[in-house]
């Protein structure tokens, strides 16, 4: 909480006043006065600039003599005016008035008079400030659970709060407006009066029986003498007690860590991939050959077979003391991604954060940069990232500073790379250096044997995120899964199994519940290199099976995204949102 220590001069002043030209008569000047209930009159010229100020007072020296009421109002007016800033502190303009003996201040703001500022002022509002202010503190203090006490220059106690009334016992009745030293003989505040320094943290006993941290602190006025003295004190027993709770918060806090660790090394770990499959196994031996070295790694395969899984277990098992960082090179527009790589300094570009911005390869020196989607990088930036894997060394944007990075590089890619190679979409020189070694994973449908085990890990996986306890599994959904093409691969039989948990009855996961798209793409319409036919003659069931295999294969090129997705079967979103909802898809979507 922050307490306004300081008020200024026009919160406090009067804005409505009077003004009267200097030529006009004495009396009219009173009159004004006595009607408006004001103590003074400005006095202006015929160019309306402030001159001189009437009073109360002026009127009392006037006497009885009805000869002066009908001179000029200027003859018995103060002209020797005093201005102030109307944003000057109260304090000074209160010093201000003592100082030249006066009861008011014009009150001043680029050049123009805006208020005046009375006594009257300081006295009533001023001082009504101070006491909310007050107000404040006192039960600010009250509400701290440290016990505070503030002595006055002669060592009285001018203040106690409520948790000094409960730590000591003592009321503060009793003891304001009383010698600190009747209560505790042994109390550090004269030792700070004398020394004029403060003492903190100090393990004290002010009365017998009572131990306490203590820190007392001087307080000075503006002239810099000493004017009282605060402390504080912390039972000992009290910070016994936080000490245990904060102990038993890192305990708890160390059990989460290990259990999240242990989470993360099980879903990403080789001992994680659950696989038969002889190509899986052959993928997890090389990697675990591999992950000790410094060879950069290139990963293959369809999108959702794992290879993120890979790249992480790659990391890990390395022993690398550095970051693990992930970049999607098709996620980041071109003109984005060599500031997101290499980082920037400030003022590089419109739009740069100030103070720069650390790179991708900044954060995962000696440790490890997965580059997923890497055959969409641009083509220009290939370039870059092959100096950069040749020589180590990275410059941020608007920088001519040098930095040398030790980063192992993980490529992942779902494209036929070396096609991208023939056709100039990629270079060959990048490839060769990427991919020192190469891992490529088979799609889903390669490895039908570890769909049934799969398929028990994601249930188990959602049951227990979505606190659903599943009591029975319909086993021919597993020969349903057996039969699919999965052409989004794991992934997709992931979202499949997340879904059926979820909108599972009573924790029964039957036939029924298996999406319609599965159940009717069992033989998914295919066309092989030599045009197959439809494998149905019934036209709307092929027009169906069509329609469910291309919306299916557009969101998981799309990444689940529906506007790219209906950008890509080149139909409006009201016709895709149709089409997702009569198939019942709407679980490939992103939310």
């Amino acid at each position: 909480m922050t307490i306004k220590l300081k008020y200024k001069v026009h919160e406090i002043m009067d804005k409505d006043f009077i003004k009267i030209n200097y030529k006009e008569k004495t009396s009219e000047a009173i009159k004004k006065i006595a009607f408006s209930k004001r103590d003074e009159v400005i006095l202006v010229d015929e160019k309306d600039n402030i001159i001189g100020l009437f009073t109360r007072t002026d009127i009392c020296k006037l006497g009885e003599n009805p000869i002066f009421v009908d001179l000029p109002v200027s003859q018995f007016s103060t002209m020797n005016l005093v201005k102030i800033n109307y944003d000057e502190d109260v304090i000074k303009a209160r010093d201000l008035m003592i100082e030249k003996k006066i009861g008011r201040l014009l009150v001043e703001k680029n050049g123009d008079i805006v208020g005046i500022l009375t006594n009257n002022n300081i006295r009533d509002d001023f001082y009504t400030k101070v006491e909310d202010m007050h107000d404040i503190t006192r039960e600010a203090f009250d509400n701290i659970c440290e016990a505070i006490c503030i002595c006055d220059y002669n060592g009285e106690v001018i203040y106690w709060n409520k948790a000094s009334e409960k730590l000591y016992n003592i009321k503060k009745d009793e003891i304001i407006g009383t010698y600190i030293g009747d209560f505790f003989p042994n109390a550090l505040t004269n030792e700070v009066f004398k020394n004029k320094k403060t003492i903190k943290d100090v393990l004290h006993q002010p009365v017998e029986g009572k131990k306490v941290f203590l820190s007392a602190v001087p307080i000075f006025n503006s002239s810099n003498q000493m004017t009282a003295v605060i402390t504080t004190d912390k039972d000992i027993h009290d910070i016994d007690e936080i000490m245990e709770r904060l102990k038993k918060e890192e305990k708890k806090s160390k059990y989460y860590e290990v259990r999240y660790k242990e989470q993360i090394a099980k879903q990403y770990s080789f001992s994680g991939i659950i696989s038969k499959n002889k190509k899986v196994i052959e993928a997890i031996t090389l990697s675990q050959r591999v992950a000790p070295s410094n060879a950069n790694v290139m990963i293959t395969g369809e999108s959702g077979t794992g290879k993120d899984v890979f790249a992480t277990a790659i990391h890990n098992a390395s022993g690398r003391k550095g970051k693990y960082i992930a970049v999607n090179c098709s996620a980041i527009p071109e003109e984005l991604l060599e500031s997101e790589l290499f980082g920037y300094e400030e003022g590089a570009f419109t739009g740069a954060k100030k103070g720069g911005k650390i790179g991708k390869f900044e954060l995962a020196n000696n440790g490890t940069l997965f580059l997923d989607e890497v055959g969409e990088m641009p083509f220009k930036m290939q370039s870059k990232l092959l100096r950069v894997l040749q020589d180590g060394i990275i410059s941020r944007l608007g920088s001519d500073k040098t930095i040398e990075t030790d980063v192992r590089i993980i490529a992942a890619t779902n494209i036929d790379i070396r096609s991208a190679m023939d056709k100039d979409n990629f270079r060959s020189d990048l490839y060769y250096r990427l991919a020192v070694v190469n891992i490529d994973l088979p799609p889903l449908r390669e490895r039908k044997e570890d769909i049934k085990e799969l398929t028990k890990y994601f249930v188990k996986e959602f049951s227990e995120k979505e606190n659903i306890n599943i009591t029975s599994f319909d086993e021919e959904i597993y020969n349903i899964f057996e039969s699919y093409f999965w052409e989004g691969n794991i992934r997709e039989l992931r979202n499949v199994v997340q879904r059926i948990v979820v909108l599972s009855d009573d924790g029964r996961i039957k036939k029924e519940d298996v999406p319609n798209y599965i159940v009717n793409g069992l033989k998914p319409i295919e066309m092989d290199k030599t045009n197959e036919e439809f494998t149905s003659c019934d036209f709307n069931d092929s027009i169906k099976k069509l329609e469910i295999k291309m919306l299916t294969e557009a969101i998981m090129a799309a990444n689940g995204n529906k506007t790219n997705a209906a950008k890509l079967l080149n139909i409006n979103r009201t016709t895709f949102y149709y089409k997702i909802k009569l198939y019942n898809l709407e679980y490939l979507l992103k939310t």
